[in-house]
């Protein structure tokens, strides 16, 4: 008799690894959602509103960042669990690309757009991005899956 064992998913995580990416994926969701509402505050208290294209850039930076960050906060592991996987991918490239933009607009201009000085809401985005980079990319590591090879046996 020839019994072949498909390949699954098994989780890498150990009880302690779990906990490890539960808390990764905690702090990244919320330091998503920290450069969201910064970037809400300075389309409102600083008036970026008014600034063409690059207001509404904000606008939907704010709305990216909490749509990202309440995808990792759900509770969903086991109904949907990959969807925590994807939501991280796209922090770590919402975070990235945001750093990026601030980037061009601070050496050159971004839609016409030259951003100037580092003010404390630039500082405090600058960190929340880079945290949601390095927590998100811990999440991905430690809760990623692992496949058992195919396993084939006569008898």
């Amino acid at each position: 008799m020839k019994v072949v064992e498909a390949m699954r998913p098994e989780s890498a995580t150990t009880p302690s690894h779990a906990g490890v990416a539960t808390v990764a994926r905690y702090v990244g969701a919320l330091a998503l959602i920290v450069t969201g509402v910064v970037h809400l505050q300075q389309y409102y208290g600083v008036y970026y509103r008014v600034i063409p294209m690059i207001g509404p850039l904000f606008l939907v930076n704010f709305v990216l960042g909490v749509a990202l960050g309440v995808a990792l906060l759900a509770p969903l592991p086991h109904r949907a669990p990959e969807l925590h996987r994807v939501a991280a991918i796209g922090g770590i490239v919402f975070a990235a690309g945001t750093i990026i933009g601030l980037a061009i607009s601070e050496n050159g201009t971004l839609f016409g757009f030259h951003e100037h000085g580092y003010r404390s809401a630039i500082v405090i985005s600058l960190v929340a991005e880079a945290v949601a980079i390095v927590s998100l990319t811990a999440y991905l590591i430690v809760s990623r899956p692992l496949h058992t090879p195919a396993v084939a046996a006569a008898s």
